[in-house]
């Protein structure tokens, strides 16, 4: 799926309003553009493919009204933060279950009638990691709440409301829809691509444009940074939902992810990736993190309590807590779930296909591993392969190549924060962050 890259923000230093709206309308832009591309198939899908693409968007009506309570708690007293209580209050169906998004768009799914195998539901794991990531950022005690209105805020009333506009526009063209249209309960839809909505999204984006004026060059980054990861997560999101869909059999990608096996289609595997990958040592690891995320403006990924991975302009930058004690020598071993890496390395994250034909041709070469090719993190978001060797001069190298590689930069969560049910405990430690 082609996508568009992203234009560079202006440095937050000379960032205005005016600057903001011009890059948050150019990335909305873009996401009608993909939308489309994405959705034109819908007009001619038989029932079991347009059920198998539709079901995929229910995981998120979940996760999207645990993650505004979230940011409702971190948020401090204003009319923000009562305008996202109403929304919140609204998805929540205003004290009727039976109008709570999530039932309602049940009740439309159930409309449809379209057979289909229980397991088909199942969300797919690709898109539950990316729920997942957003989340964790969401409620990192280093997160500033500016951050969470773009990615959240903005993210979920205004990039989501272009989606599914885009969808609602090739949907109802399709045959069976048509044939069906009368039985079809459509309450969701209609709040979500009428009027309702875009009152939603016109009263926020009002409301941003308030709040913007009396943010500090750091908030307004944060903002922007939020609205584009969450433009990021959306494309991947909905690429991952249209490729189930589009793939031989609608069903197995979904049952596979369910199993733990790859979410990808095969054809994912050999699309282009070349990112390279740096690994260095710091003195100061938050200290370290401070500096690339908030001056240079890197994006965080997972995280230990010796290791931070960066996303460092669309590259795989991490950084290593060195030993506080010199050691004689510049390079030192460092803890990466259960195995120990060489600090300093560097190196390239590649697609499986290349990865695997590059482990053959060192191989062949009779070139020895310093740590031969295997798999790291086994059905964790980010589970990649790895191989490390030196060259002549001893320099490390390593090469990578990820299940998905949309999870380079995922955060490993435990399994609760899945969970509706574990929205109490999340809210109580992100009011105490």
């Amino acid at each position: 799926m082609k996508t568009h890259p992203a234009p560079q923000a202006p440095s937050p230093a000379t960032f205005d309003l005016r600057a903001f709206w011009t890059l948050a309308d150019d990335l909305q832009r873009q996401t009608v553009d993909h939308a489309g591309a994405l959705f034109a198939f819908v007009e001619t899908a038989e029932p079991p493919r347009l059920f198998a693409l539709l079901a995929q968007y229910r995981c998120f009506t979940d996760y999207y009204i645990a993650d505004i309570a979230l940011l409702i708690a971190r948020l401090p007293p204003g009319r923000m933060r009562s305008f996202l209580a109403d929304i919140l209050f609204d998805e929540l169906g205003s004290g009727d279950a039976a109008q709570a998004h999530p039932q309602l768009y049940d009740d439309f799914l159930a409309s449809l009638g379209i057979d289909h195998a229980p397991r088909d539901r199942l969300p797919l794991a690709a898109n539950l990691a990316l729920l997942d990531a957003a989340r964790a950022r969401l409620v990192a005690a280093d997160s500033d709440p500016a951050y969470g209105v773009g990615l959240r805020g903005m993210g979920g009333e205004c990039v989501c409301q272009v989606y599914l506009a885009r969808l609602y526009e090739h949907l109802i063209r399709n045959p069976y829809v048509r044939e069906h249209r009368d039985r079809i309960d459509w309450t969701f839809w209609d709040l979500h691509v009428g009027e309702h909505d875009i009152a939603h999204r016109e009263k926020l984006r009002a409301l941003i444009g308030e709040e913007v004026g009396r943010m500090d060059a750091g908030s307004v980054a944060g903002l922007e940074r939020g609205y584009r990861d969450s433009m990021q997560a959306w494309q991947s999101f909905w690429s991952h939902i249209h490729a189930a869909a589009t793939a031989d059999d609608p069903g197995a990608v979904a049952r596979g992810a369910s199993d733990g096996a790859s979410a990808l289609p095969a054809a994912d595997a050999d699309a282009r990736i070349a990112q390279f990958h740096l690994a260095i040592g710091v003195h100061d690891l938050q200290q370290a993190r401070a500096f690339y995320c908030d001056v240079l403006g890197a994006g965080q990924g997972r995280s230990t309590k010796n290791l931070i991975d960066l996303d460092f302009y669309g590259h795989h930058l991490v950084i290593h807590q060195a030993p506080q004690e010199a050691t004689g020598d510049a390079a030192f071993g460092s803890a990466f779930y259960g195995e120990t890496v060489k600090v300093p390395h560097f190196g390239m994250n590649l697609n499986w296909r290349d990865w695997s034909e590059l482990a053959e041709r060192i191989k062949q070469r009779g070139y020895g591993f310093i740590d031969p090719p295997h798999v790291r993190m086994r059905d964790l978001p980010g589970e990649h392969a790895t191989m490390f060797l030196s060259d002549p001069s001893g320099n490390s190298l390593e090469f990578k190549a990820f299940r998905n590689h949309d999870e380079v930069f995922a955060t490993i969560f435990s399994a609760h924060t899945s969970q509706i049910d574990g929205l109490e405990n999340l809210v109580k430690k992100a009011a105490a962050a």
